[in-house]
């Protein structure tokens, strides 16, 4: 088989994820845990509950997209890596947790927008 014949058969591949790459995948939120209160600079735990049911993701993790004074944005998400691996059947949550050190300082309401949608205000005095 020529070079060409294999890389034409190699695209298709690629393109549907069974070679092997690595990449982000987003993880489904299941709940958003807030303080109801905090002050202006001081640190601000998140925590994220999010459903896991394939071994093909690893290095769970909370990105930080953003941050304003009025506004925290996480994203939930994952390293797809063992493409075609045979996995159990099985759903599993895990919590992952951000620590918001309180710059710039906070204004009230100050909203948490993980994965593109608002969990919630906290109010800030």
């Amino acid at each position: 088989m020529g070079l060409a014949a294999v890389l034409l058969l190699a695209l298709p591949l690629g393109g549907c994820g069974l070679l092997g790459i690595p990449r982000p995948v987003t993880l489904g939120v299941v709940n958003v845990t807030l303080p109801a209160t905090v002050s202006p600079t001081a640190p601000m735990q998140v925590d994220v509950r999010v459903g896991m049911g394939s071994c093909e993701d690893t290095n769970h993790r909370l990105t930080l997209v953003s941050r304003t004074a009025q506004t925290l944005t996480l994203k939930a998400e994952a390293t797809k890596t063992n493409y075609g691996a045979v996995c159990p059947a099985v759903y599993t949550e895990s919590t992952l947790s951000y620590t918001d050190p309180g710059t710039p300082t906070r204004t009230s309401p100050f909203e948490v927008i993980v994965n593109g949608k608002s969990w919630g205000k906290v109010e800030v005095r």
